[in-house]
């Protein structure tokens, strides 16, 4: 066993043996003193990182603040979503994909699809077209990203940030791969997105 397999190790036994002390504690207090304390629980699920983004619902108003910092207008937004590679389990469970297309539809002059389940947007593909005249064009997964494209949405949450979207010209923003951060604590959100290699800070998302 490797030093940080050991460290490791040592913290988790440390950990345990405060949760075991705190319940002891709690014990006699409430035999000599009638008190009872919520104690704490050491779970292994504690540790594991918040998973999703809980910023997706607010993605067009993200946007909206985001474009204008690279001189792209919302009639200039010509988007890539790169479908999720975990959908839903449950029929009862958010598909990523329905919540941001559910958002940045209005007003939307371009939009590529690259997904595995062609048949899943057809629906949403009728609808455009009749509502708006908008053609969403559908490519499967793997394909080279052409130059109408300025904007990435990557939906995917396994692997790493993939080093053929990282161009100059596009602005590739991974929704779960990696976190987004809340910088404030007060009524208006100061969110740290991840844009390419960078970090931006959008301001004053209601």
């Amino acid at each position: 066993m490797n030093r940080e397999e050991e460290t490791g190790c040592f913290e988790r036994t440390t950990t345990q043996e405060e949760s075991w002390f705190l319940r002891l504690k709690a014990f006699w207090n409430r035999i000599i003193y009638g008190v009872q304390h919520e104690i704490p629980k050491y779970t292994e699920e504690a540790e594991e990182e918040e998973k999703g983004n809980p910023f997706l619902p607010k993605l067009r108003s993200i946007l909206e603040h985001l474009l204008p910092m690279y001189q792209i207008s919302y009639r200039e937004f010509h988007p890539l979503l790169i479908d999720t590679d975990t959908p839903p389990e449950s029929l009862l469970d958010d598909d990523p994909a329905e919540i941001v297309l559910d958002q940045i539809s209005d007003d939307l002059n371009f939009l590529r699809i690259s997904t595995d389940r062609p048949a899943y947007f057809s629906d949403y593909i009728h609808r455009m077209y009749e509502e708006s005249g908008l053609v969403v064009q559908i490519e499967h997964k793997g394909q080279e990203v052409l130059e109408d494209v300025n904007v990435i949405l990557d939906l995917e949450e396994r692997g790493d940030c993939s080093r053929k979207y990282m161009r100059e010209h596009i602005l590739y923003i991974p929704v779960f791969k990696r976190k987004w951060n809340r910088l404030e604590t007060l009524q208006n959100l100061d969110i740290s997105i991840p844009i390419g290699y960078n970090t931006v800070i959008v301001k004053g998302i209601s």
